[in-house]
C-alpha cells in the first residue's frame, strides 16, 4: 500500500484530509487485517503439528523398542574374569554358567620382508604369486624400474585378500603382508617369478620379526566341549549369547535373568504415550472465558489421532488371543481417568518372574500394533503429513489473496489522495473566485 502522505493535503479545503483518509483505509485494511489473522493462525497450526509429530515419532520409537526381542533382553552376563572372555546375551538365551577356556586367538598372517631396503632400490618385472587358502592369485609387474611404493600399490589395488603396506625404519623400507582375514582361512605363501634379484628377495620372510603372526583359528572349551572359529567373536557356540575372546585362559560366565531392559522400555514408552496425549490435549483446548482456542482445536486429524491410540491400546492383537498376558492392563500397564498411561511396578515385575517369555510375547505385539498405527498417522502419507499439506496449500492461497488486495488498497489509497486533492483544488479556487467578487461587489458600494 502507498505509505507516503501529502502534508499540505486539506490545506485547500480547511479539512483534515490525511485522517480522513486514513480512517477510510483502515476500513478498506479490514479483509487483509483479516487474511493476515487467518495466516498468523494456519501459522501456529503448523507449528503445532510439528510439535506433536515429533512427540508421535518419539512414541513410535518407544513402541519399536517394545517390538524387539533384543531390546528386552532379559538376562546380563558377568565373567569371573572379564579379561579372557566376555559375553552378551539375547532375549534367546538361558539363565546358567558356563567354563569357557580360551586356548588359542584367532589371528590373521603378517609376514615382514628379510630385507630393508634403501628408498632408491629399484625392481624389476616379473610376477607375485600368492597362494591364499589354496586359491593362487597372481599381482603383475610391468616395467623395470619399479619402487617399493608401486609394489605396495599394486598388491593393494588386486584385492587378492592380502595387503600391504611399508615400516620405513633406521635400517631402511621393509615390505609388510598382511591376510585380510582372520583364522586358517586367511593364510597365504608368496614365490617370485622373476630374474630381478630385488623382486625375488621380497618372498623372503624375516621368520624371527618378533610382530610375526601365523594364520589360525581361535580354539575355545566351553564347559568342555572344543569349538573352533575362524573369528574371536561366537555368535553360535552358546544359543542366544555372543562371546567376545580376549586370550588365553580359563573364565566363567554366569547367565541371569535381568529384568532392568524390560521395565526401562515400558517406562519409556508410557512416558512417551504420556507426553503425546498431553501434547495433543493442551493444543486442543478452548477457553470460554476468552472465547479463544488452542492452535489444534476442533482439528478432526487430532481427534482421529488420538482414537487410532486409543484402539491399539485397547485392542487385543490376535495373537495374543488365548495367551497369559492378553491386554497391557495386565502386565500393570493400566489408563487413569485423565486418559494417560500409569505402571503398576509390582505387577509388571512379578508377571515378568513368572513367565519373561509370555510377557515379552506381549510386548512386542503391541509395540508393533502401536508403530502400525502410527506410522498412518507420521508416515509420509500419514495424517498429519496430509493435514500439513492442506494448510500449506491454503498458506499459499491467503498470500496469493494478500498479495492482491494489497495493491488494490494501493491503488484505493492513491484515488482517495486524488479525489481529495481535487477537492483542495476545486474549494481553493472557489474561495478566490468568492473573494474576488466580494472585493468588486465592496467596490461597486464605495463608488454609488
Amino acid at each position: 500500500m502507498a505509505s507516503g502522505s501529502i502534508s499540505s493535503l486539506g490545506i485547500g479545503s480547511g479539512l483534515d484530509a490525511n485522517s480522513i483518509v486514513t480512517k477510510l483505509m483502515a476500513l478498506e485494511e479490514m479483509p487483509l487485517t483479516a487474511l493476515k489473522a487467518k495466516n498468523s493462525t494456519y501459522s501456529a497450526k503448523l507449528s503445532s503439528y510439528g510439535q506433536l509429530k515429533s512427540a508421535l515419532s518419539t512414541l513410535q520409537t518407544a513402541a519399536n523398542a517394545l517390538a524387539d526381542p533384543n531390546k528386552l533382553a532379559g538376562y546380563s552376563v558377568s565373567a569371573s574374569d572379564s579379561t579372557i572372555a566376555q559375553a552378551q546375551a539375547s532375549f534367546f538365551a538361558s539363565a546358567g554358567s558356563y567354563s569357557v577356556e580360551v586356548l588359542s586367538l584367532a589371528s590373521a598372517q603378517k609376514r615382514y620382508t628379510n630385507t630393508a631396503y634403501a628408498s632408491s632400490t629399484v625392481f624389476g618385472s616379473g610376477s607375485l604369486l600368492f597362494n591364499v587358502d589354496g586359491v593362487d592369485k597372481e599381482v603383475e609387474l610391468t616395467g623395470g624400474s619399479n619402487s617399493l611404493t608401486d609394489i605396495r600399490a599394486a598388491i593393494n589395488a588386486a584385492n587378492i585378500g592380502v595387503t600391504a603396506s611399508i615400516i620405513s625404519g633406521d635400517a631402511g623400507d621393509r615390505l609388510v603382508l598382511s591376510g585380510t582375514t582372520s583364522g586358517s582361512a586367511g593364510a597365504f605363501t608368496l614365490t617370485v617369478d622373476s630374474a630381478d634379484a630385488n623382486l625375488q628377495s621380497l618372498a623372503s620372510f624375516n621368520l624371527a620379526h618378533p610382530f610375526n603372526t601365523d594364520a589360525q583359528d581361535a580354539q575355545v572349551r566351553i564347559d568342555g566341549e572344543l569349538v573352533t572359529s575362524s573369528s574371536n567373536t561366537l555368535t553360535t557356540a552358546v544359543t542366544g549369547l555372543t562371546l567376545t575372546l580376549s586370550k588365553v585362559g580359563t573364565t566363567q560366565l554366569t547367565v541371569a535373568r535381568d529384568t532392568s531392559k524390560t521395565t526401562e522400555a515400558v517406562n519409556a514408552f508410557v512416558k512417551a504415550f504420556n507426553d503425546a496425549v498431553t501434547r495433543m490435549k493442551a493444543d486442543s483446548t478452548y477457553d470460554t472465558t476468552t472465547k479463544t482456542g488452542k492452535p489444534l482445536n476442533a482439528e478432526s486429524t487430532v481427534r482421529t489421532v488420538m482414537q487410532m491410540l486409543n484402539e491399539a491400546r485397547i485392542k487385543t492383537p490376535a495373537s495374543l488371543v488365548g495367551s497369559p498376558y492378553e491386554t497391557l492392563s495386565s502386565l500393570g500397564i493400566s489408563i487413569q481417568k485423565d486418559g494417560l498411561l500409569a505402571v503398576d511396578s509390582s505387577k509388571l515385575q512379578t508377571a515378568i518372574s513368572s513367565s519373561s517369555s509370555d510377557v515379552m510375547k506381549t510386548l512386542g505385539a503391541y509395540g508393533e500394533a502401536f508403530s502400525t498405527t502410527l506410522e498412518q498417522a507420521i508416515g509420509s502419507n500419514g495424517l498429519i503429513a496430509n493435514r500439513v499439506d492442506g494448510i500449506n496449500r491454503s498458506v499459499r492461497l491467503l498470500q496469493a489473496d494478500q498479495e492482491r488486495l494489497e495493491l488494490r488498497l494501493d491503488s484505493i489509497e492513491k484515488r482517495y489522495r486524488a479525489q481529495f486533492t481535487a477537492l483542495d483544488t476545486l474549494v481553493a479556487s472557489l474561495q478566490t473566485t468568492g473573494s474576488y467578487l466580494t472585493q468588486q461587489l465592496a467596490a461597486l458600494n464605495n463608488n454609488s
